[in-house]
C-alpha cells in the first residue's frame, strides 16, 4: 500500500491469512468487530474490544484476523499532526475506554463503504491522535528525565514547541540562570535557544503547509505562532519564502 500524503481514515476487514510487512507511515488500528492477532516490533498482542494498536512508520509487523471482523484504520504520514516522537513513544498496544470506543464507532459509521473525504479525515485523525495522546500514562507523555541541562531543554522544545514557550521556560527546565543557559546552549548546539525553537516551529509549519489540508491560520497556531502574520514574517525572514510559496512548491 502506498504511503498517504495526508491522513486517511477507512474501515477494513481481513481474510484470515497471516501477512507481514512495514510501511512508511504511522498506522492506528481500532476494532469495531472481531479481533486481529498482531506482532509489532517483536511484541505480540491482540487488537479487539478494549484494545488498539499504533504501528510507527518502518516497524515490521504481522497480523492475522480472527473470525468476522471490521476495523477503523487511520494512516498518518510521518511528521503530520503530532511530532513523530509522540507517535513512537510508549507501547504499541493501548487500552480503548468507553469514550474512545464511541469515537471509533462514529468514524466507522462515517467511513462505511468508502474512506472519509480528505478534510473530514484530517480533522478526525487529529481528534483521534490527541485522544490517544491524552490517554497515555503521564510517565510516557512527559518530557523524559535526563541528566544534562541542555538535553532537558531540547526535550522540552521537542515536546512543547507548539506552546508559548519562552527562553525563560527553557532555562528553568535546564535548571540554569537565563544568561548561563543561553551561553551553554549556544556552546552545545551552535544556535541560540530562540533560533532553534523558531527553526523547529518552521520545520513543522512547512510540513503542514506541504500537506495542504489546514488553513494558514490553523497552521500558525498549531506550531506556536500567535497568528498567520507572525508565521509569514518568520518564514520570510529566516528562510526567504512565504507560506504560499511553500504550498505551491509542493503542488
Amino acid at each position: 500500500m502506498a504511503s498517504p500524503q495526508r491522513p486517511a481514515v477507512s474501515t477494513r476487514s481481513y481474510d484470515g491469512h497471516e501477512r507481514r510487512h512495514a510501511h512508511e507511515h504511522h498506522q492506528i488500528v481500532l476494532a469495531v468487530a472481531g479481533a486481529l492477532d498482531m506482532e509489532v516490533g517483536g511484541t505480540r498482542g491482540c487488537v479487539g474490544p478494549g484494545r488498539g494498536v499504533l504501528v510507527a512508520d518502518g516497524t515490521p509487523h504481522s497480523f492475522r484476523s480472527v473470525g468476522d471482523n471490521r476495523f477503523v484504520v487511520l494512516d498518518v504520514p510521518s511528521g503530520a499532526l503530532l511530532p513523530d516522537a509522540a507517535l513512537r513513544g510508549g507501547d504499541a498496544f493501548f487500552p480503548v475506554d468507553e469514550a474512545l470506543d464511541g469515537l471509533v464507532r462514529y468514524l466507522a459509521a462515517e467511513a462505511a463503504g468508502r474512506p472519509l473525504d480528505p478534510m473530514l479525515a484530517h480533522h478526525a485523525a487529529g481528534l483521534l491522535l490527541r485522544a490517544l495522546e491524552k490517554r497515555r500514562p503521564a510517565t510516557e507523555s512527559a518530557v523524559p528525565v535526563v541528566a544534562d541541562p541542555i538535553d532537558r531543554a531540547l526535550a522540552l522544545m521537542a515536546e512543547r514547541y507548539g506552546e508559548a514557550l519562552t527562553v525563560a521556560d527553557l532555562a528553568a527546565a535546564a535548571g540554569l540562570a537565563p544568561s548561563r543557559f543561553h551561553e551553554r546552549f549556544r556552546a552545545r548546539t551552535g544556535a541560540t535557544p530562540a533560533g532553534m525553537l523558531a527553526d523547529l516551529r518552521l520545520d513543522r509549519a512547512e510540513a503542514l503547509l506541504r500537506d495542504g489540508t489546514l488553513p494558514l491560520a490553523e497552521v500558525a497556531l498549531a506550531v506556536g505562532f500567535s497568528d498567520q502574520s507572525a508565521l509569514t514574517r518568520s518564514l520570510r525572514r529566516r528562510r526567504g519564502v512565504t507560506p504560499g510559496a511553500v504550498r505551491r512548491a509542493e503542488r
